[in-house]
């Protein structure tokens, strides 16, 4: 019971994550780790440079991270 409502959480921030990126950002998670994209292939899509694309997927997954595990440091320095 207890790992179904972890794995609700988990989903249901994950979902808010999504909601939370702009468009762009969405694209492109959404591109490399569902249809198995290259850089190169998305810098084309969406005629950015392959150095701007990897910018928008570390704020993508900084975005689902933050999301999902919230801020951690809290849970270590909780002043």
């Amino acid at each position: 019971m207890k790992r179904q409502v972890c794995e609700r959480r988990f989903r249901r921030r994950g979902r808010r994550a999504l909601r939370r990126m702009t468009e762009r950002q969405r694209a492109i998670f959404t591109a490399m780790r569902f249809e198995g994209a290259s850089y190169q292939d998305l810098a084309e899509r969406h005629g950015l440079s392959v150095e701007e694309v990897q910018e928008e997927l570390a704020c993508a997954l900084s975005w689902l991270s933050r999301a999902v595990y919230g801020r951690w440091w809290q849970r270590w320095w909780p002043w």
